[in-house]
């Protein structure tokens, strides 16, 4: 009996301690209703009269939710503008007018003016200094009003998150270029020793597509802004900076025409690896740059031969890398990452080097060396020479 009066007594006690337990539990003291929110997607940065102005794109859930047939939420996007001496005085000002609190924890994107990339270090520090900093969030640069640009119109009025902006890898997929950091990898490039950052700079499109007859504004990647320890070194417009999507480690595709004899033929790019060596020839070592590239067949008008297929796309890309380095060279930009190559793998001559001040690389100074294999002709039968 008293065994079982012991045995009765702890559960009792054990029953007391999970309701004093429970009673400790606060719930969800935190929750959100999501009306009670507006959560900034994107967010613009300018820098006027020493002021940086912050721009807010805030997208309605309506018009993220993916609906069937029609949909009437087009262009469902609210903007809000706030200034400051500094980042978080202009986010604080940002709040002033809101009808709601607003929320940066599903901030996905940051687009900074080019009169706002001298003060790029300051923004990253201000952006990180808040609570609910992503360091996934985009970094783009841009030329573009930032209003018109926060309104370019997405195709089959689809949401404004399926756009260039938000999903650059749609593009970079099926037209290689050059890929946006993260923030938090934007950070680490741009304390590098020696390293050289560009930026994509995005823009707006407004005569490529139509509505109809009536032309869409869309989004387009215009070129790159360039870096070196935080510092603004210029802009180069893709044209320019066309060698720069050859040393993408995440390339995927790009077509390219080779020329021959009879004909010519449109080769699509699948792969590229490249590798960057120094060879010591004095204070400073002379660099090679290797790019080894494959692709295949996807249109062709006359017969042409493998040989004039390679040789035709080993001389085109070989232009491609020798006119960015140089283009990068007028304006002081080390495009190739030769200095910072020279810091990692020379450093006491990177040591030498910099004690006489920023160093830029002369156009002697580089080899470009270009193989290209054609892995297939499709369907296509290729000239005698094979």
């Amino acid at each position: 009996m008293k065994n079982a009066f012991v045995s009765r007594a702890a559960r009792h006690a054990m029953t007391v301690c999970l309701l004093l337990s429970a009673m400790l539990l606060q719930g969800c003291w935190d929750e959100v209703n999501l009306q009670d929110e507006s959560y900034v997607s994107a967010l613009g940065v300018e820098f006027i009269d020493n002021e940086f102005h912050l721009y807010a794109q805030m997208i309605k859930f309506a018009g993220v939710a993916k609906v069937e047939g029609s949909s009437d939420v087009k262009n469902q996007v609210w903007l809000g503008m706030g200034k400051g001496s500094s980042v978080l005085l202009a986010i604080n000002n940002l709040k002033k007018g809101a009808q709601s609190e607003i929320n940066l924890e599903h901030l996905k994107s940051i687009v900074v003016h080019e009169n706002a990339m001298s003060e790029l270090e300051n923004i990253m520090d201000g952006l990180n200094r808040q609570r609910a900093s992503r360091y996934t969030s985009l970094v783009f640069g841009t030329k573009s009003d930032i209003v018109e640009l926060f309104t370019t119109e997405a195709l089959f009025e689809q949401s404004p998150l399926n756009t260039i902006l938000y999903l650059p890898s749609v593009q970079e997929d099926q037209r290689s270029f050059i890929r946006p950091f993260a923030m938090q990898l934007a950070v680490q490039m741009l304390k590098e020793p020696g390293m050289t950052t560009a930026f994509p700079v995005i823009g707006i499109n407004g005569s490529d597509w139509l509505k109809g007859k009536q032309a869409l504004q869309v989004q387009e990647i215009k070129g790159v802004f360039v870096l070196k320890r935080s510092k603004y070194i210029g802009f180069l417009p893709e044209k320019e900076a066309a060698g720069l999507r050859w040393l993408d480690p995440k390339f995927n595709v790009f077509m390219v025409e080779a020329k021959g004899a009879m004909g010519k033929a449109t080769i699509a790019i699948r792969g590229t690896d490249f590798k960057l060596t120094a060879a010591k020839g004095g204070s400073v070592p002379d660099f090679k740059l290797s790019v080894r590239l494959h692709g295949g067949v996807v249109e062709q008008d006359q017969p042409i031969s493998k040989a004039e297929i390679e040789s035709s796309i080993e001389t085109s890309i070989k232009e491609d890398l020798e006119q960015t380095y140089v283009a990068g060279l007028e304006k002081g930009m080390d495009l190739y990452q030769l200095e910072h190559h020279m810091y990692r793998y020379h450093n006491a001559e990177w040591k030498q080097t910099m004690a006489a001040g920023d160093w830029t690389p002369r156009q002697s100074q580089l080899k470009i060396d270009v193989k290209f294999e054609l892995n297939h002709s499709g369907k296509f039968d290729l000239g005698e020479g094979t």
